[in-house]
């Protein structure tokens, strides 16, 4: 690994979990970023507790909670009907702890523990294509001289221009989702520890969130389907504006301020995610479409595929094999994890975007203990199947 020299393109999660992880390993890392730290990035900021493991994995622990991290143990989501379901994130997920963290705080911390690992960060570099050969990676870069490496990471989230040199496909527009947030100080929310969830009639096949921030903050935004916001002419902010208005988020808002613009970025479905390695080459997180198409989170993944993509490299320098083949222990190990949650929860979107469906569910899960739990693994990412017992007895409610 010594003798290594890895390119990564992108800051995030995705690459600086991976650039840590490879770092430690005693690999050359050079971190692409085309921003300059602290920098936004567009996201309902929700960590999961597995994210929150992942992280601890990469030495951070425990970001400092009431500063940089709002706590989270619970979910509060309300169905189109009104069906309210109150539920603590069950402690065999991870210790059941989850927080809220702006990704301007999040990527910030994790591109510095890159650093501190060893990897050289590149900041206000824009990566405009790339060359392969028998020897390496050539990346042309819009700003700085070219440079050459033994692999790239495409760790450039959508649209990825990594993934767009290798020749992989772009997403159709029915594996893929749009999703608008905002900012909101000075909020007083009635459930100030949970993600909430609310799927409002008019706004269907829409759902939005309210997210609790440190200092009486909250990221509230809303997520819809790429084809079904095409065939309803509608435009995301429009239909950010009616779901603040609707009187149950408008009574969570009250009295609260929006600060900023609205803003809105592209999610890409895991349930689309095919084209991960090539000849010295990976792609990772949102890069590869690596988002849950129920809920829209992917940090975790992101997290993950950077530790996978480590260990498949250092398989391959062990075999001395960077091809597509010799990289094959990455697509191994992500499709392994994530595969089969990422078609169930596509699956599962029907269900979600049929309201007296979603009532039903609900008042089910209010009733049933082994309802309830699947629920909750469902919205926590987690579930990779429906038992039987769940579809029977939501069968019988009502």
């Amino acid at each position: 690994m010594n003798s290594l020299h890895v390119a990564i393109v992108g800051a995030g999660p995705a690459g600086s979990s991976a650039a840590t992880f490879l770092a430690q390993q005693g690999a050359r890392v050079t971190l692409l970023e085309r921003g300059r730290f602290p920098r936004d990035k567009i996201c309902g900021d929700g960590c999961t507790p597995r994210t929150l493991w992942m992280l601890e994995r990469l030495g951070l622990g425990a970001l400092p909670l009431g500063t940089e991290a709002a706590p989270v143990d619970s979910v509060y989501a309300l169905s189109p009907g009104g069906v309210v379901l109150e539920e603590p994130i069950p402690s065999r997920l991870f210790g059941g702890k989850a927080s809220v963290i702006a990704r301007q705080v999040l990527d910030e911390r994790l591109v510095q523990r890159a650093v501190q690992a060893g990897a050289e960060l590149r900041e206000g570099v824009l990566v405009d294509g790339l060359e392969r050969d028998g020897q390496g990676v050539l990346l042309r870069c819009r700003t700085g001289e070219p440079l050459r490496a033994d692999l790239v990471l495409g760790c450039d989230g959508s649209p990825s221009v990594v993934r767009r040199a290798l020749g992989a496909p772009d997403f159709p527009r029915h594996e893929g989702a749009f999703a608008v947030r905002a900012y909101y100080e000075n909020v007083r929310l009635s459930h100030p520890r949970s993600f909430a969830f609310f799927w409002e009639q008019e706004l269907l096949p829409a759902y939005g969130w309210i997210f609790p921030l440190p200092g009486g903050r909250a990221n509230v935004g809303l997520g819809m389907r790429a084809d079904q916001l095409d065939a309803s002419e509608a435009k995301l902010p429009v239909l950010m504006e009616k779901f603040c208005a609707s009187p149950r988020v408008a009574a969570e808002l009250a009295g609260a301020r929006r600060v900023g613009k609205v803003k809105g970025h592209h999610l890409p479905y895991g349930s689309f995610s095919r084209h991960t390695q090539f000849d010295r080459a990976l792609l990772l997180g949102d890069a590869a479409g690596f988002v849950n198409p129920l809920t829209g989170e992917g940090i975790e993944f992101a997290l993950e595929s950077g530790a996978f993509a480590a260990e498949a490299v250092a398989e391959a320098v062990a075999a001395g094999d960077f091809s597509a083949r010799g990289l094959g222990g990455y697509a191994r190990r992500w499709e392994t994890r994530f595969r089969t949650a990422f078609r169930l929860n596509r699956r599962l979107m029907w269900a979600f975007e049929r309201p007296w469906l979603l009532d039903r569910v609900f008042r089910t899960a209010n009733r049933s203990t082994s309802v309830r739990g699947e629920l909750s693994d469902i919205l926590a990412g987690e579930a990779t199947h429906i038992s039987w017992r769940f579809l029977a007895e939501v069968a019988r409610g009502g």
